[in-house]
């Protein structure tokens, strides 16, 4: 990942900490973040890191991730955001490193839900694509950055002509969770 593609990309509660290595760019998650909505059980997570361009316009965007420990519901992923009360956002993540789960929530009007099935318990490295065209979102993910599986199709309740696209990382529960960014790329389609 060359440090001139990541110029344009900005951070939403930037992590704890970032060091750029050969491999990618490595993230340090804070404990307690998350990005979350719930306005029946007021609930309102929204202090994940959130590493990301702008976009308007119909574009696809990939993000590759390779991470040891998923635990205690750590995550990094991809996401879309139009504001605090509507994005997208799918991961790994589990509870326990015996039952790995590939997670996806859609956030429309401040009410997240979430989809989730089982993944290899052996993962180490994923990719995610999201594709928006014409204000309809197809969401992917691969395990080898080759053969993407389709996860869901969605929109989003807020429909800005600007979103914000790009990765994420965060740690409700634990301490010190890191992972390493190792591609991120962004294309008009």
């Amino acid at each position: 990942m060359l440090l001139e593609q990541l110029l344009e990309f900005e951070w939403l509660n930037e992590p704890e900490d970032v060091d750029f290595q050969d491999a990618g760019m490595k993230v340090t998650a804070r404990k307690g973040t998350d990005f979350w909505q719930n306005k029946k059980h007021n609930v309102h997570m929204d202090n994940g890191h959130f590493f990301f361009t702008r976009k308007c316009g119909n574009f696809t965007l990939t993000t590759h991730w390779e991470f040891d420990n998923i635990e205690g519901l750590n995550q990094c992923g991809i996401m879309v955001r139009a504001d605090e009360q509507n994005w997208v956002k799918a991961s790994i993540l589990t509870e326990s490193l015996q039952y790995p789960k590939l997670g996806s929530c859609v956030t429309n009007n401040g009410y997240t839900d979430w989809a989730a099935q089982n993944i290899s318990n052996d993962i180490k490295e994923i990719w995610f694509r999201i594709k928006r065209q014409n204000g309809d979102y197809l969401l992917f993910y691969s395990e080898d950055g080759e053969k993407f599986c389709q996860i869901r199709l969605f929109n989003l309740y807020q429909e800005d002509v600007e979103v914000k696209a790009g990765a994420y990382i965060c740690a409700p529960k634990n301490e010190g969770y890191q992972a390493v960014l190792k591609g991120i790329s962004i294309e008009a389609i």
